[in-house]
């Protein structure tokens, strides 16, 4: 738990953004920052995110299967988080094992039929549908090695 304006509150909800991604989430969500409404995906491809398995890989994070919820409308989407503290203690009873991959390499292996929610009941998230993760994928890349980590890439083909 943490303090926030004098109250306890539980991690995953404490509304002091612990990543840049969540920074920029944060600046997105107030209207301040950063100019490009597409700064918090651009960061999201180039962040680590955390996911939740139901079992330890042994030495394999090729291969894992990560949590995977119902949103409103009923679709499955993979729960992916910002930092560990982000993490509902619940989520950690079906999937107790934490691996960490880039938001990029997520989206690649979602396939078609996932969506993704990030921070799921927590402070700093967004929800992309199945045809939002398409979009990402065909207008977007990841920063390459070498690109300042702190000036994002602009949409593919730039």
């Amino acid at each position: 738990m943490s303090a926030h304006g004098g109250e306890h509150v539980p991690a995953h909800l404490d509304p002091t953004p612990l990543t840049r991604l969540e920074e920029v989430l944060d600046s997105a969500a107030r209207g301040q920052g950063e100019e490009d409404p597409m700064a918090p995906i651009l960061e999201f491809l180039n962040s680590l995110v955390c996911l939740l398995v139901p079992e330890p890989a042994a030495g394999e994070t090729d291969t894992v299967e990560p949590l995977v919820l119902n949103n409103a409308d009923g679709n499955p989407v993979v729960a992916a988080f910002t930092h560990r503290a982000r993490i509902r203690p619940d989520f950690l009873e079906f999937a107790p094992t934490v691996v960490e991959t880039q938001g990029a390499l997520l989206l690649q292996n979602l396939g078609t039929e996932l969506g993704l929610v990030l921070n799921p009941g927590s402070a700093f998230g967004f929800e992309l549908s199945t045809e939002h993760v398409a979009a990402v994928l065909r207008d977007f890349r990841p920063a390459e090695p070498g690109e300042h980590p702190d000036v994002p890439p602009g949409p593919a083909g730039e």
